[in-house]
């Protein structure tokens, strides 16, 4: 079966065959360099949360009005704003510290247009709404087991991805000995949830969302009319000159040894051949020019000597 398939057969198979390889490790460099810009934009959101949380931390929490977006670094600034004010006005204040500020800023990206959501949680939160979904849970297993910073994965049309984050000094005061947390903490939160670590603990992770398409679905945007035909194109000109240059020379030669093997005398050009050629063709060409001329002299001298024999038998 294989013998009776042509060489053009075979020439656009194997062509097939390598285009498809090539097209394989496009899609795999293509898989790696989407996955590695997905990463960074997660990590990107991940250093922007973590730097607004430094922002709040570093002077221990925020200070806001009740009821306003109006907000203060530190009681003693909140104080001076108001103190032209009576005392009657300015009695309801709140603090937030930096986990709860995070969380707050959460929200309000995930109702932003942003496509780019995070969330922070841990698998002893302090507040129920920063409890982990599926994701996240899994996230926070391999990070305590495993002490890997960073997860990831696709799922239901998003990359999601997780990296841990570590109790600093600054966490433990709210986080570290329940009867050492500030009042308005337990206040809000109670004793039982979200203490007990020490510095240098795995508080959480900071899981980022980030809509992903299939990676076919987006290569698709990179593939039009001009890259089919430059894909196709180099295809058809390697096929012309597999036929030009080596299949149709081929036949010629083949039907000329058939001529030359039943005694007829067919003649093969070689005015334009080089005897010094390179060209594999041209060389099986002479090579069946010389094979002519010996079988034509080999012909010509077994015609004589029966000739000669019959003579003399005669």
């Amino acid at each position: 079966m294989k013998n009776k398939i042509s060489l053009s057969t075979k020439f656009a198979a194997l062509f097939l065959l390598i285009v498809g390889m090539n097209a394989a490790a496009y899609y795999f460099m293509l898989q790696n360099i989407y996955l590695q810009e997905l990463k960074s934009q997660a990590k990107t959101v991940v250093s922007n949360v973590e730097s607004f949380g430094a922002w709040v931390a570093q002077n221990g929490r925020v200070w806001v009005k009740e009821g306003s977006k109006e907000s203060f670094l530190t009681q003693e600034l909140y104080r001076a704003s108001c103190e032209n004010v009576d005392d009657a006005g300015f009695v309801h204040f709140y603090s937030k510290n930096p986990a709860l500020a995070q969380r707050e800023f959460s929200e309000v990206v995930a109702k932003s247009s942003s496509p780019a959501k995070f969330h922070m949680t841990s698998q002893n939160v302090m507040n129920p709404v920063n409890a982990p979904d599926g994701f996240e849970s899994m996230a926070l297993a391999i990070v305590t087991k495993t002490g890997a910073s960073e997860y990831s994965e696709f799922a239901d049309g998003q990359y999601r991805f997780a990296q841990t984050i570590y109790h600093k000094a600054s966490c433990i005061s709210c986080h570290g000995d329940p009867a050492k947390a500030p009042e308005d903490v337990i206040k809000r939160y109670g004793s039982e949830r979200g203490f007990g670590f020490k510095e240098g603990d795995v508080a959480g992770v900071i899981s980022v969302s980030i809509p992903a398409k299939p990676l076919y679905m987006r290569a698709l945007n990179f593939v039009g009319v001009k890259e089919l035909a430059l894909i196709l194109v180099p295809f058809l000109i390697a096929l012309w000159f597999v036929r030009s240059a080596v299949i149709s020379p081929i036949k010629k030669l083949t039907e000329t040894a058939h001529d030359v093997s039943t005694g007829k005398d067919t003649p093969i050009d070689i005015a334009n051949i080089d005897l010094n050629t390179n060209n594999e063709v041209h060389q099986l060409t002479l090579a069946l020019h010389r094979m002519r001329n010996s079988t034509q002299l080999a012909m010509k001298k077994m015609r004589e000597a029966r000739a000669e024999a019959d003579k003399h038998r005669k």
